[in-house]
């Protein structure tokens, strides 16, 4: 079964410091420290940053908001987990929460659902063992009061732009879904010939002109705070007519996911360097479609997207649309590589021709950690198995579509 193996009896939680060495030996690190508060780990967080390869969800101030916003209405604790070599510089940062379900506690990657590819912060260059991994993650136990019972983590990548995912030394089973992305060469032609057939570049043609009877056609990036506003309004209620359509919860209706997702497009707007971009297709005045992406080392991540549902609009595939101008924009500004994120979609298969596969894994401190974990395992496997086959998909979807109309319908 794909969960580590529990460690030996450790000592009690009253005697465990906040910091603790690893046994002696030629590792990576030599000491591991754990914060509770993401603040007194910035500057960790900024010395490892530039020489790790860590995807944009792993940015700061992506966990920092995600933490204000929907971490703090789901009780998520900061766990932030940093390894120092012999010279006392950065090796590791583990950005993780922490969350008790009962008598148990879990640490878990920060981000939950909004984070796309789960990853530490390895700095390049150095080895990490299997060994060496879970000597951090038993220091990281250890350095906590009361102990974490288990780190169940989820939706992480191989590799990240080339480098080595560390954390894939450890036992691992296939995450539910998988993530998609392209590898962008340096001319948006290029790009569109290789994903688009002769004929598919003429019916997309058609449907801009079809856009273009209703007012001029052009998609830009938010340049202000008014600009974020807008895009921002018009994403919340294309997600909303579109899920409510569709029967399902839609995850953006919540106060605190909405605050997160605002406040991560103004972080950086001012000065010309959002931690979110927003990208609006415009006809005429109206909002047609919008994304929402991140941009860092080469890379540039898609969170979310969404289109105007009415007919006439729908019919023209504005989110196609928008896919290719932001393509196009990505290209422009010398990134390498585009995904859109994890989850099966036909447009993503249309768009992003390198299926990435992820992992998830458990790792055990206490034996009633190593049975929640086997339950958490199990739970994943099973959503693989929903998503791969499409009666049982079919049959989920109806079900979560029935659950939630007599939710609403409930007095």
């Amino acid at each position: 079964m794909p969960l580590a193996a529990a460690s030996p009896r450790l000592s009690s939680p009253a005697a465990a410091p906040h910091s603790i060495s690893p046994p002696a030996g030629r590792r990576p690190f030599v000491a591991a420290e754990t914060f509770d508060r993401i603040e007194a780990a910035r500057d960790a967080w900024r010395e490892i940053a530039p020489r790790a390869a860590a995807s944009p969800y792993q940015d700061f101030d992506f966990s920092r908001l995600w933490l204000a916003t929907i971490g703090a209405a789901r009780g998520v604790k900061p766990l932030i987990v940093v390894a120092r070599d012999a010279a006392g510089e950065v090796a590791a940062l583990l950005p993780l929460g922490e969350r008790d379900f009962g008598p148990l506690r879990f640490a878990q990657f920060l981000g939950g659902k909004d984070a796309n590819f789960n990853l530490g912060l390895f700095r390049r260059g150095a080895v990490w063992a299997a060994k060496d991994v879970a000597a951090l993650l038993e220091a990281a136990a250890r350095a906590t009061t009361p102990r974490i019972d288990a780190f169940l983590l989820c939706n992480q990548p191989l590799d990240w732009q080339g480098a080595p995912n560390p954390l894939a030394a450890l036992p691992r089973q296939a995450s539910p879904s998988s993530a998609y992305e392209s590898v962008l060469p340096d001319d948006f032609a290029a790009w569109r010939n290789a994903h688009l057939s002769t004929l598919a570049q003429q019916k997309l043609r058609r449907k801009v002109r079809r856009l273009e009877r209703m007012g001029p056609v052009v998609c830009r990036r938010a340049a202000d705070s008014a600009d974020a506003d807008r895009l921002l309004a018009a994403f919340f209620a294309q997600k909303s007519a579109r899920m409510g359509a569709r029967g399902l919860v839609n995850a953006y209706e919540a106060p605190e996911a909405r605050a997160f997702i605002a406040r991560l497009a103004d972080c950086g707007l001012a000065a010309g360097a959002p931690t979110l971009e927003l990208h609006g297709l415009f006809v005429g005045d109206r909002v047609v479609a919008t994304c929402g992406a991140l941009g860092a080392g080469g890379r540039m991540s898609c969170l979310f997207l969404s289109h105007d549902g009415e007919t006439e609009i729908a019919r023209s595939s504005p989110g196609e649309v928008i896919v290719q101008a932001v393509v196009r924009d990505a290209i422009a500004r010398g990134f390498k590589t585009f995904d859109l994120g994890v989850g099966e979609a036909r447009y993503k298969d249309e768009a992003c021709e390198v299926e990435e596969p992820l992992f998830d894994s458990a790792f055990t401190v206490s034996p009633a950690g190593r049975v929640a974990a086997c339950a958490f395992l199990a739970r994943q496997r099973l959503k693989r198995r929903v998503k791969r086959s499409p009666r049982l998909l079919s049959l989920t979807r109806k079900l979560v579509t029935l659950s939630h109309g007599l939710h609403v319908a409930a007095p």
